[in-house]
């Protein structure tokens, strides 16, 4: 039987078009009360409560995977994964992806790995470290999605993974109006915009997507 988080989960994705399975659903409710327990011990966020934890994160990620065709493949990137979204959501929503979670933090980076095992999260990993270019990574293979929510500096590190997007790549960016005048620099003239869709409820923030120039 289902609780009450996991039907607001399914009923969220729902909104956007996306089916999850109770697997699916079960891993995101997993991952939630994972980042609820563990949220003021480990800096994860400030959001405590279950419904605003749904909107905020679990939502806006799933926001994020709207951008992305549902028979996507290839390979995902979260910069600055943090507590984990948006790139579990992202992989869960569009499991077509194998992702690779990219933390600095040794504590954070081990809480997600904790995550992804209890949630039984197979085509997802963890990279702890230092990520300022492709080079950084373990793996040279090109990248369909790279995504950044929450990652200090990602003005500056974002243009440097271009040349690693796959062709048909996207870039996800959770950002705010600033944005534009960020993507008008001249470092980011390999990237071109897409498109911007709005998040519920936030004024003024939106998911940029973009490909290659």
């Amino acid at each position: 039987m289902t609780d009450a988080l996991e039907r607001g989960i399914a009923a969220r994705a729902a909104a956007y078009g996306i089916g999850l399975g109770p697997e699916a659903t079960a891993a995101l409710a997993t991952h939630a009360r994972a980042v609820l327990a563990s949220a003021e011990r480990l800096h994860l966020t400030t959001v405590t409560d279950p419904e605003e934890l749904l909107r905020r994160h679990v939502g806006e990620s799933l926001a994020g995977a709207v951008a992305l065709e549902p028979g996507i493949r290839g390979r995902l990137v979260d910069l600055g994964s943090g507590n984990g979204y948006p790139g579990i959501p992202l992989a869960v929503a569009r499991p077509g992806l194998t992702a690779t979670l990219v933390e600095a933090s040794a504590r954070k980076a081990e809480f997600l790995r904790d995550t992804v095992r209890a949630a039984r999260l197979a085509a997802v990993e963890v990279f702890h470290g230092q990520v300022q270019r492709p080079a950084d990574l373990p793996e040279a293979d090109p990248i369909m999605v790279l995504a950044s929510r929450a990652m200090g500096g990602w003005e500056r590190v974002v243009p440097r993974f271009a040349a690693a997007l796959a062709p048909e790549g996207r870039v996800l960016l959770w950002a705010g109006e600033d944005t534009d005048r960020v993507l008008r620099r001249t470092a980011w003239r390999r990237l071109q915009l897409v498109d911007r869709l709005p998040l519920p409820d936030r004024e003024r923030s939106w998911v940029f997507v973009l490909r290659r120039a």
